[in-house]
């Protein structure tokens, strides 16, 4: 049957390949329905693209519930459960004029389809083998002209494919919604900072963790101890820490923890109080990070940034430093233990914020645009380079 199944497929592809491609947009995102693809969808529907176009959302994630969407959207599976779905996506793929992409790379199926690749991140590190395998595109989103050298070096991104227009999820960091059911709930806390690291251990493949772990999720917390002497430092300033964790770290002893002042912020969070994670960022009051892409979104608040850099020898042993030497360019208060930490947490309840400088020209140099209006620009060039 699964022979069959495949013979089938190769035919369709082959009589989908001969149809006139059909006034139709894919987009793709990790998870379902976010990032710069879905900044962007959001603005081609207010300019009414749905009523001209049918949009498809790429679904990847099976156990992801699927919002009501507009007339004209749809979706459909990026790992489909039998023939019938198999066919549908294989049609959608090989029929649909433009793709948007921003994760996983959708590729080309035929000539005239046109892609635009969103990207999902500046790279403070770099899987090589992945990034290279962008594949053609028309367009490759980064945000300024600083980044030409490291993708066209390091990449192979054809200088032409470079798109300077900025990201359009980070259009929230600059004009931020009201959350009022958010607002309210953390009102009483004098300030909410997010903490987002990167993992190091990955809870399905223990065996390629780094050495050095910690236990918490939490890059220079290693024990108990340590947790408590910053938990107790948030109680007394009155800060939230919303901890972010990356979605494959592992978070058993951290769950077991009662800690007041710190809760996990993940995707239930957000659905909690109707929110996206980039209208948590921007409302928030600080940053914890380290090698994260978002380091370079959230210079936009223009609110402090810590970054946990204690492991960074181990670290670029694993992963590709995109730049000659990391603090040369990462710019914030740098946390190499604990009592890093915990000044950190005092100085930004103080007010007192050291690295603003540096961050502000970092943020001139990694960004062409900070108004706020990317995923315009976008649609912009869509319709009058593209004909969308």
């Amino acid at each position: 049957m699964k022979k069959l199944g495949k013979i089938l497929k190769k035919i369709f592809i082959v009589i989908f390949r001969v149809l006139p491609l059909r006034r139709a947009v894919i987009f793709e995102s990790h998870p379902d329905l976010s990032d710069n693809s879905y900044a962007l969808y959001q603005e081609l529907l207010r300019r009414g693209i749905q009523k001209r176009y049918h949009l498809y959302w790429m679904k990847t994630f099976h156990s992801g519930e699927v919002p009501e969407l507009p007339e004209g959207v749809s979706v459909f599976e990026n790992e489909p459960g039998g023939l019938a779905e198999t066919m549908r996506r294989t049609y959608i793929l090989n029929t649909s004029k433009y793709i948007i992409d921003c994760n996983s790379f959708v590729y080309k199926r035929r000539k005239g389809q046109i892609r635009i690749h969103l990207g999902h991140g500046m790279p403070v590190k770099i899987d090589l083998d992945y990034s290279r395998r962008f594949g053609d595109c028309d367009e490759y989103l980064v945000l300024s002209e600083f980044w030409k050298e490291i993708y066209t070096k390091q990449i192979l991104v054809p200088e032409q494919k470079l798109c300077y227009l900025g990201y359009p999820r980070n259009d929230v960091l600059v004009n931020p919604p009201a959350c009022p059911v958010w607002e309210k709930a953390v009102a009483d806390y004098s300030r909410v900072i997010l903490w987002m690291p990167t993992y190091r251990q990955h809870r399905r493949h223990m065996e390629g963790a780094m050495a050095n772990e910690y236990p918490y999720g939490m890059p220079c917390i290693h024990d108990r101890e340590e947790m408590e002497a910053f938990h107790r430092v948030l109680c007394e300033k009155n800060i939230l820490v919303l901890f972010r964790p990356h979605p494959v770290q592992e978070l058993s002893l951290f769950r077991d923890s009662a800690l007041t002042h710190i809760s996990i912020a993940d995707d239930s969070y957000l659905e909690r109080f109707q929110m996206t994670l980039y209208e948590l960022l921007a409302k928030s009051g600080g940053l914890i990070t380290d090698y994260s892409s978002v380091y370079f979104d959230y210079l936009l608040t223009d609110q402090p940034v810590a970054l946990t850099i204690e492991d960074r020898e181990e670290y670029f042993q694993h992963f590709a430093l995109a730049f000659p030497e990391y603090k040369a360019y990462i710019k914030g208060s740098y946390i190499e233990n604990t009592e890093d930490l915990i000044q950190f947490i005092w100085d930004t309840a103080e007010g007192i914020d050291t690295s603003r400088p540096e961050r502000l020209r970092a943020k001139e140099m990694f960004h062409s645009y900070v108004d706020g209006r990317s995923a315009e620009r976008i649609a912009d060039m869509l319709e009058t380079e593209y004909g969308l």
